[in-house]
């Protein structure tokens, strides 16, 4: 049972990030080509090469060993570190040959190429699969919390809440937590009758500093809904847009220690997501590559030295100050990017493990 399981989780593992890394990947390789910079190795992966060819371009593609993550060699440097080799020593389709405005481009390509892949993802799958919705229908009320107290029953339709209009019931989780201990005004439809009701939801910690608020009731199973495709490209955006704020919202909680390490998620953790989506069918393997590839771009796009965030840092330096940041400034930030990422990946596997 164990050895089936990890099997399938790794290779769950391989098929949702792999395309991701390509697709990253591809996106650096783009805009340098088209940008004039001779690209010299693009890898699937880090260390000594499984295989891979050399094209007319004289560009090596390859699969490598060690498989989180990859990368797409440019001739020349990505950063100026040395003062004794000057920029205009370097061949014309050299990196550093290449004009600000064609560097931020070729580096931010990257991330970009991972955010409209996941919302073509979730598009695609709205328009061939449907989407499902949870409508905000009261499945169960929970004994002696907020909802009962307050008069809500099942079966119950939330029509809005403090005159904002309520689509699903994410909408209604989403105020319900964001108001611990506040007065909430409930719009609900019961038997064909539009009513009132007042409900002030329980204040419950989630970490160290974070506070929600919780009601006591469930929802109802939900609900696949077929889209037309102007629709389809609504809730696509609409949808991710969703991801990205819980993305943004989650990572302030990281930095803040405001978050419960059983919902952060390492490696191990994505292998045994995939490995379930794998199980599940290709709806929800497409689903969770969405996910994971819009959260890979965010990531890609923070300001730490060493990910593609960290050069676009370097870059906006260069543009402000009109000249690039001193080498030996670059150098101890690359270090330090490393070394951050590095603790945060045995932080989180540390996480995993439940350690």
């Amino acid at each position: 049972m164990f050895e089936s399981s990890f099997l399938s989780s790794l290779i769950g593992f391989f098929i949702v990030l792999t395309p991701l890394i390509f697709i990253h990947e591809l996106g650096h390789y783009f805009a340098a080509v088209r940008s004039g910079v001779k690209v010299e190795t693009f890898s699937i992966g880090f260390g000594p090469e499984i295989f891979g060819y050399t094209d007319k371009k004289n560009t090596r593609w390859k699969f490598s060993l060690i498989p989180l993550g990859g990368y797409v060699k440019m001739k020349g440097e990505l950063i100026n570190i040395s003062k004794e080799i000057k920029k205009e020593t370097y061949d014309k389709d050299a990196f550093l040959q290449a004009n600000l405005f064609s560097r931020f481009f070729i580096v931010v390509s990257g991330p970009l190429a991972n955010l409209l892949l996941g919302i073509l993802l979730i598009m695609g799958l709205y328009f061939f699969n449907g989407r499902y919705v949870s409508p905000p229908i009261i499945n169960e009320v929970i004994q002696s919390k907020p909802a009962m107290q307050s008069g809500l029953i099942s079966g119950d339709k939330i029509l809005s809440i403090n005159n904002k209009k309520i689509d699903d019931f994410y909408d209604l989780k989403e105020i319900v937590e964001n108001n611990p201990n506040k007065t909430l005004s409930f719009e609900v439809l019961r038997n064909n009758g539009i009513f009132f009701l007042n409900v002030i939801p329980d204040g419950y910690s989630i970490g160290p500093k974070k506070i929600v608020g919780r009601i006591g009731i469930t929802a109802v199973q939900p609900e696949l809904e077929e889209l037309k495709i102007l629709a389809v490209l609504q809730f696509g955006l609409k949808d991710s847009m969703k991801m990205t704020l819980e993305w943004l919202q989650g990572l302030s909680s990281l930095f803040m220690f405001e978050v419960n390490k059983k919902d952060v998620m390492g490696p191990i953790g994505i292998a045994k997501i995939s490995g379930t989506s794998l199980d599940r069918g290709l709806a929800s393997i497409i689903f969770l590559m969405a996910i994971l590839s819009i959260n890979l771009g965010l990531i890609n796009l923070l300001p730490i030295p060493a990910l593609d965030g960290g050069y676009i840092m370097l870059f906006t330096y260069e543009l402000i100050f009109r000249k690039p940041m001193s080498g030996k400034i670059q150098i101890i930030l690359l270090k330090f990017g490393l070394l951050f990422l590095i603790s945060l990946m045995i932080l989180v596997t540390a996480f995993d493990l439940g350690l």
